[in-house]
């Protein structure tokens, strides 16, 4: 349908008229009464007043937002989308972003959003970030006391390592570098980096920003990305950022030849809050990636309800620690490279898999369904194989011919990493309490570890791996015990130390293999 066509169907700016003025009435009468306007403090912004109402098309209608938006930031304030229910807008030639203030409720609008022009971000909430010159011994001690710049106030301090952490990640024919960023408050780092900064291979660059630690919010809206784009316009992007909520978002992608999306973004910030947000496709194909939800460098990122899906998978993140997913339904997350501590409750994944390389500390599922999936995939590309720990505890699976192990270690580079941290191949430890396992196709088989490298590459020695512990375990069939076979191992493998194997209270299982002998 042409453009002035849905036009005249459908009106370009649905408004809730009479109870909008009413409300505006009673906002400029609550702050005479207050004496708001005494004290030089403005009303919120409302895209009406900026021409919004007028505008004659859908270019003119994203332009009045973003001078509604731009006229809030000057004035510090917010922009008060009552009384719109949904807008038609279309990114103009060089558009820029529009920028986010502080507090940003949409109100329940609707956004029906078109781009022909090039790629963009709608919406955004970014801070520049300068340089700063920093003895990486600092980092690890995490106390910046003596460095003016640092020790007043709330701070993000952004570390990049410019040597890098993968030289070539394999298949793809880049390099990967590790970034981490901190939280400070006078000088103290509220969290800590993910793995050492103080050895003679880190090459440390390091930029810095002031932040407050109050929340900011973006809530209540609904964007809808228009079938006849043929650029993409990345929802949002936020850069620079502590303590930000994005709650009650709901965004629709139709089928599109587009791919590499990255519906929302967030990147060097540190709390980083989802809730009740539902992501309806993507711009990807099961062979081209793109992500609902792209993140690089983020500490404390949480989602909590989030509802997503996409022909790729939803996740695609890098340099991420203390993550925390509450009662999600997703079909992949992942940390690509370079990660610390995260946690699952609650949630249910599909089709994909969760998988991390140069992966520390520990992943906890807690009370999580595994429907048709790998519940955790070492990935092998980036030939990062480090130290962390895998616990899975009040947890359901559901086994078919093509997912029937737990953890699937992809193909084992035998190459050695550059990096002097990365020249051990570790295994993660496993614990398992109480998993029920529904075969519900296939083999009647459950693999706790599934190498899916060569002989030859299983049988060079791998590293950390020390306990593999199952408590509690039942696996069914049609609601009944299985009677299948529980490999600790799929096949052999080579480790450096001795592993501890304990199986205990199990039931439907007839057999149990080891894989290597209990006391290698």
């Amino acid at each position: 349908m042409p453009n002035n066509a849905l036009r005249a169907a459908v009106p370009a700016v649905s408004t809730r008229r009479c109870a909008s003025v009413a409300r505006r009435i009673l906002l400029l009468a609550a702050l005479l009464f207050a004496g708001g306007f005494a004290q030089g403090q403005q009303p919120a912004v409302s895209p009406f007043d900026y021409g919004l109402r007028e505008a004659q098309s859908d270019t003119a209608r994203y332009t009045a937002l973003l001078r509604a938006h731009n006229a809030a930031i000057s004035a510090g304030v917010d922009v008060d989308y009552t009384g719109i229910d949904s807008i038609y807008i279309e990114v103009p030639q060089g558009a820029p972003t529009i920028p986010l203030t502080r507090h940003n409720d949409f109100k329940g609008c609707t956004f029906f959003v078109l781009n022909r022009e090039k790629d963009n971000v709608l919406f955004g909430m970014t801070q520049p970030t300068p340089r700063i010159a920093l003895d990486k011994a600092l980092v690890d001690q995490g106390d910046f006391g003596g460095m003016e710049a640092l020790n007043k106030g709330w701070m993000l301090l952004i570390l990049y390592d410019r040597h890098p952490w993968v030289a070539q990640r394999i298949g793809y024919g880049y390099p990967f570098e590790r970034r981490d960023v901190l939280l400070l408050h006078d000088g103290k780092a509220v969290n800590s980096v993910v793995a050492s900064y103080n050895t003679d291979s880190t090459a440390l660059e390091a930029y810095f920003c002031k932040v407050d630690t109050i929340r900011k919010t973006i809530e209540n809206i609904t964007i809808v990305r228009d079938k006849r784009c043929t650029y993409k316009s990345y929802c949002f992007n936020i850069i620079g950022q502590d303590n930000v909520l994005l709650r009650n978002i709901s965004i629709t992608t139709p089928k599109s030849r587009l791919t590499a999306d990255g519906a929302i973004i967030a990147q060097n910030a540190t709390r980083i809050a989802l809730e009740d947000v539902t992501i309806d496709g993507t711009y990807s194909a099961p062979q081209k990636y793109g992500y609902g939800v792209s993140m690089n460098n983020v500490w404390g990122a949480s989602f909590t309800r989030l509802k997503a899906d996409g022909k790729w998978g939803v996740f695609g993140t890098n340099n991420m620690s203390g993550t925390l997913l509450r009662e999600c339904d997703v079909n992949r997350f992942d940390i690509h490279c370079y990660g610390r501590d995260a946690r699952f409750i609650g949630c249910t994944f599909r089709g994909k898999q969760t998988q991390f390389s140069s992966m520390y500390g520990t992943v906890v599922f807690d009370s999580c369904l595994f429907a048709d999936c790998i519940p955790v995939r070492i990935r092998a590309s980036y030939n990062a194989y480090t130290p962390f720990d895998i616990v899975m505890r009040n947890c359901s699976f559901d086994a078919t011919r093509r997912h029937h192990a737990l953890v699937n270690v992809m193909l084992l580079d035998t190459a050695l990493n550059a990096r002097p941290e990365l020249a051990e191949k570790c295994w993660p430890n496993l614990r398992v309490e109480n998993l029920t396992v529904n075969i519900l196709s296939g083999p009647r088989r459950l693999d706790l570890y599934e190498p899916t490298g060569t002989l030859s590459e299983c049988s060079k020695p791998v590293a950390y791996i020390s306990k593999v512990q199952v408590d509690t375990l039942a696996m069914l069939r049609k609601g009944k015990p299985a009677e299948a076979t529980l490999h600790v191992f799929s096949h052999p493998v080579a480790t450096k130390g001795i592993v501890e194997q304990a199986v205990d209270n199990i039931s439907g299982v007839a057999k149990v293999e080891f894989g290597i002998p209990k006391e290698q």
